[in-house]
């Protein structure tokens, strides 16, 4: 009876994981936000902008050295390259800029990536973390366990974990964010002001929805409402308003 007992035991903890990852691969294909061909486009190296890809899009500008970059966390089941129409301009305008792909599609799985893209690029002096969705909660959390390591964060439509409260924080910090055609954030977001330093940038994307932050097809993720602008407006409102910040935000060095 023992002996079955332990058997038994043994199959279901070897077969537990199992199970646990194939239910990850499925969720992930299942709800996987893909690149749309404008987003794959934008992966192609220009004479603006050099484009590597693999684990990390790394994107940087063909002219001069850039002293500063911007590492990207992605939203949960996001393609990392949904965001290259974004993220191309950024690098254009002088910024190293890296992308990580997480596991599983997660960033809850990998949340002090950006440690090890610092380490890769050691000739950058000050970084900033831009997180979408989950990825910006992590970048949250990366931010309250690192706030030295960093020059600043932003958070396109998303907030910091309740544990990792940035309401003391003396990061310069950015909430780009859906709105409504008033400007008013989603009542979640606002639930949780108070979890931003009281001196953060809030910038409403009027009409805009979540994942127009990306360039994607697909996806599992339920929009509050329909998008009352087009993704090629709210990505150029993105854009201006974070390379606005950029430039804004002191140097530490």
């Amino acid at each position: 009876m023992l002996k079955k007992l332990l058997l038994t035991v043994g199959a279901l903890v070897v077969l537990i994981p199992i199970l646990a990852i194939g239910w990850l691969y499925y969720s992930t294909e299942k709800n996987m936000a893909r690149p749309t061909d404008d987003a794959l486009q934008a992966l192609v190296s220009d004479t603006a902008v050099q484009v590597e890809t693999g684990d990390w899009i790394v994107m940087r500008p063909t002219t001069g050295e850039p002293t500063r970059g911007v590492i990207v966390y992605p939203g949960a089941n996001c393609d990392i390259r949904g965001y290259a129409p974004l993220l191309k301009p950024i690098a254009g305008a002088g910024y190293l800029v890296v992308a990580v792909s997480m596991p599983f599609d997660f960033a809850i799985f990998a949340p002090d990536s950006a440690t090890d893209v610092r380490e890769a690029y050691p000739f950058i002096e000050e970084w900033v973390l831009v997180g979408h969705s989950m990825g910006g909660a992590m970048a949250g959390r990366y931010a309250f366990h690192h706030e030295q390591e960093l020059a600043g964060l932003v958070f396109w439509d998303s907030y910091p974990p309740k544990p990792n409260d940035l309401s003391d924080s003396s990061l310069p910090i950015m909430h780009i964010h859906r709105g409504t055609l008033d400007g008013a954030p989603p009542q979640k977001f606002q639930d949780m002001r108070h979890l931003f330093p009281g001196d953060s940038r809030w910038v409403a994307i009027p009409g805009g929805i979540h994942m127009y932050f990306g360039s994607f097809n697909g996806g599992g993720y339920d929009e509050e409402w329909e998008p009352k602008i087009s993704r090629e407006r709210q990505q150029q409102m993105i854009i201006a308003a974070t390379l606005d910040w950029l430039q804004r935000v002191p140097s530490s060095m």
